[in-house]
C-alpha cells in the first residue's frame, strides 16, 4: 500500500494559488473574438469575482491575464456577456451570462433562508409569491434602486418598511445591476432589473436544474 503523501503548508498554498490562477499570468490574444473569450473563460474558472463594489473585478483579471484592459471587461458588462448579481454569502459577484442563473438557482435556498432571518419579522404576512411577482413586473418596467423598488412596493404592502420590501425582492428574484454601474471610467446609480429580463430569457429559466454542474472552485472570492 503506497503512503499517503502529507502536503507541506507551502505546498498547499501554492495549489491555491494555481486554483485561482494568481501564479502564471497568461498573455491574452491581441484582439477579436478569442480575447474576449478568454476573458470570459477566466471568469468562469473563478466561479465569479466579488464583485460589491464596482471596480475590484477589474484589478482580479488584471492580476490573472498579461495584457487585461479595463476595456475588456467595460465591453463584456456592456453588452451583456457578464453581469453583477446576488450570489455568494448574498453579495454581489460577476459572473458570465451563461453561469449566472445556473448558479443563482442553487444558491436561491440560502438566500431565501437569510432573507427569513434578517427581514423575516419585518415581512410577516407578506406572501413572498406575490412580493416577488409585483418587485419583478416593477424592474423588469425600468431598472430601480432598491430606494425606488422599495417606495413603489410600499403602495401595496404600506405596513412593511419599504427596504424590507426591497431586500425581499432581492432575495426571491435574480436582481442583475445594470450599466453603466461597473463600467469603467463612467459612474451611474445602482438600477436593477431581473436576470431573465436582462439576459433575455424567459422566467422560467430560473427553476428546474442547472444547465451544467456547478464547479466546485470557490473563486468567488477572486479580488
Amino acid at each position: 500500500m503506497t503512503a499517503s503523501r502529507v502536503l507541506s503548508l507551502r505546498a498547499v498554498n501554492r495549489a491555491l494559488l494555481a486554483r485561482q490562477l494568481l501564479l502564471d499570468r497568461p498573455r491574452l490574444p491581441a484582439s477579436g473574438r478569442a480575447r474576449t473569450a478568454h476573458v470570459v473563460q477566466t471568469i468562469e474558472h473563478l466561479v465569479g469575482l466579488q464583485a460589491q463594489a464596482p471596480f475590484p473585478p477589474y484589478y482580479g483579471l488584471h492580476s490573472r491575464l498579461d495584457g487585461f484592459r479595463p476595456g475588456d471587461l467595460a465591453a463584456l458588462i456592456t453588452d451583456r456577456s457578464v453581469v453583477r448579481i446576488a450570489l455568494m454569502r448574498g453579495t454581489i459577484h460577476l459572473v458570465s451570462a451563461r453561469d449566472c442563473l445556473p448558479l443563482r438557482r442553487q444558491l436561491q435556498p440560502v438566500l431565501e433562508r437569510g432573507m427569513r432571518g434578517t427581514f423575516g419579522r419585518q415581512l410577516a404576512g407578506v406572501d413572498p409569491g406575490a412580493l416577488a411577482a409585483a418587485g419583478r413586473e416593477l424592474v423588469e418596467s425600468a431598472p430601480m434602486t432598491f430606494s425606488q423598488l422599495g417606495e413603489a412596493l410600499a403602495g401595496r404592502w404600506p405596513d412593511h418598511p419599504p427596504a424590507a420590501l426591497a431586500q425581499g425582492v432581492r432575495a426571491l428574484v435574480p436582481l442583475v445591476q445594470v450599466p453603466p454601474r461597473a463600467v469603467w471610467g463612467r459612474s451611474g446609480q445602482s438600477l436593477h432589473t431581473s436576470a431573465e429580463h436582462w439576459l433575455g430569457q424567459p422566467a422560467r429559466a430560473a427553476s428546474g436544474p442547472p444547465a451544467r454542474p456547478a464547479r466546485t472552485q470557490t473563486a468567488g472570492c477572486g479580488a
